[in-house]
């Protein structure tokens, strides 16, 4: 398992992002809320991965915060929840948007997610309920940024980058 990247930001297109790694790239799929921490490209960064092996695909996704692939980890669990729907519910909301309307039962608000229908959200209030508590623990307080500063904020690109 792949368990957390740190190199070069190469590309940064929504939702993928290109990561060099001592000459290795690195392809990740990751959600909006680590697109909106990323430094620019050329600059260092490190993500927090995990890796869904298929038969057809071997897929990494990255994420700024490792509450974030904790919820990740805990939506893969859920009937009819995949990597690409995970994605999706962390793109539309932060981490502790989602557990707060897991935990007041707002169907309402997670249909608003492109590709959750009334049913999954339902499913996901339900089976979620109990645990939610798990994830949440790891959770940032609302407002409040989690998960340690791991982008260098740098503004010229990494020595070593080449366009």
């Amino acid at each position: 398992m792949i368990g957390r990247l740190r190199g070069t930001l190469v590309v940064k297109q929504p939702p993928f992002l290109l990561l060099d790694v001592n000459g290795v790239g690195y392809e990740v799929e990751a959600p909006m809320s680590t697109f909106y921490e990323l430094p620019e490209t050329g600059c260092e960064t490190e993500l927090y991965t995990h890796l869904v092996v298929r038969d057809d695909a071997h897929i990494l996704f990255g994420f700024y915060r490792d509450s974030e692939r904790a919820l990740f980890r805990t939506l893969l669990k859920i009937s009819g929840v995949g990597g690409k729907m995970a994605l999706a519910i962390l793109s539309g909301m932060s981490a502790d948007e989602f557990a707060f309307c897991i935990q007041a039962d707002d169907h309402a608000t997670l249909t608003r997610i492109p590709g959750v229908g009334k049913k999954t959200a339902q499913r996901l209030v339900m089976e979620m309920k109990d645990k939610i508590g798990d994830v949440a623990g790891s959770l940032p307080e609302p407002g409040v940024a989690g998960g340690a500063r791991r982008g260098t904020g740098c503004r010229a690109p990494h020595p070593g980058w080449r366009p």
